[in-house]
């Protein structure tokens, strides 16, 4: 059996990649950026201490290492990515940026059963954010797995597109979308087209996985969808009760039981500005259909999922609106036990 094997969510772990805030550089804010994030009005980069940005990182390895050593102690193997260097400048034809982190493997890898897949991510300062995973990446092809990468975007300027409302949308001109867009649930995928993922995207998904695979377009929140709805085991949903409503959940999952959630805590920010809502905090990581891994901060989540029968690990994280990824953006699942299965 490969080494790689995990259809869903939700079924047990039994290994997952965590990343690191360590090396973390800030990009240039370019327009690519500035489509993901609302950075103030007139900046060009972030105005940040040394040691201010030094704190930081160390609390947020402080908090991964307490979610490691949570999830080592459920029996679940950790990995983490190779050290690295973000501050080095990339740059592809048109364009140049610099690297970013490696803080966040659900954004850019993608496991579907057995197969790893490279996403094509349509921010140009993530385009190498695999790279400190490719070790890992060459040990899991040599264990059995399939190792795939989606076309590399060229990223140019007419991608970043806005429609009439002034949202940012992409342009349909390559396959791109980051994995963090992508619901897993068995045999169905749910893509959330927005501005981190596109129809080509989708479309290419769909026919890189073949048959066994059924990929559904939704929108439903601007990015990812890891703050918006979560499957929590076969017929349960977690859903953010602020953005959707029953006839915004995907037609397919409609009848499902949903447990509302309206109530995230603020945790703040460590400097600059926020990279992501207060809605961060619904970022959760499922270890089994019954055990659930919630941000300390976040009582009323932990209240809402023990009402319904699971059990909620609290565990820190100070800085999910800081970097702009909770629990879930923060770690891959690499195998979990199961079979491939609808559950539609």
């Amino acid at each position: 059996m490969s080494a790689v094997r995990s259809f869903n969510d939700f079924d047990k772990l039994e290994e997952i990649v965590v990343g690191s805030a360590e090396g973390f550089s800030f990009p240039p804010i370019d327009n690519s950026l500035k489509h993901f994030f609302e950075p103030p009005l007139g900046a060009e980069s972030e105005a940040v201490s040394a040691a201010t940005l030094a704190r930081v990182v160390e609390e947020t390895e402080e908090d991964l290492q307490v979610l490691t050593s949570t999830l080592e102690d459920l029996g679940v193997r950790v990995r983490r990515p190779d050290r690295a260097d973000h501050s080095r400048p990339i740059g592809v034809l048109e364009w140049k940026s610099t690297a970013n982190h490696a803080l966040m493997p659900r954004d850019c890898l993608l496991v579907v059963g057995d197969t790893v897949i490279e996403a094509p991510m349509a921010m140009r300062a993530r385009y190498a954010e695999t790279f400190p995973y490719r070790k890992l990446l060459r040990e899991y092809f040599e264990g059995g797995a399939r190792w795939l990468a989606a076309p590399r975007p060229q990223l140019l300027d007419e991608t970043y597109q806005y429609d009439e409302a002034g949202t940012p949308v992409l342009a349909e001109l390559e396959p791109l979308f980051d994995a963090a867009n992508i619901i897993r649930c068995g045999s169905d995928l749910f893509f959330n087209v927005s501005n981190t993922g596109n129809r080509l995207g989708a479309a290419w998904l769909a026919r890189a996985l073949g048959p066994d695979y059924r990929v559904h377009e939704i929108a439903i929140s601007s990015d990812h969808v890891g703050t918006t709805l979560h499957v929590l085991k076969p017929g349960v949903l977690l859903a953010n009760a602020g953005r959707l409503d029953q006839d915004r959940i995907p037609e397919p999952l409609r009848g499902w039981k949903t447990l509302w959630f309206d109530d995230p805590q603020d945790d703040g920010f460590g400097f600059g500005w926020p990279r992501a809502s207060t809605w961060i905090g619904m970022n959760i990581l499922s270890v089994d259909q019954d055990t659930v891994i919630v941000p300390q901060a976040q009582k009323g989540l932990a209240k809402l999922l023990e009402s319904a029968g699971f059990t909620a690990i609290p565990v820190p994280y100070r800085h999910g609106r800081t970097f702009g990824g909770g629990f879930h953006c923060c770690s891959a699942d690499v195998r979990r036990a199961g079979e491939l299965t609808s559950y539609l």
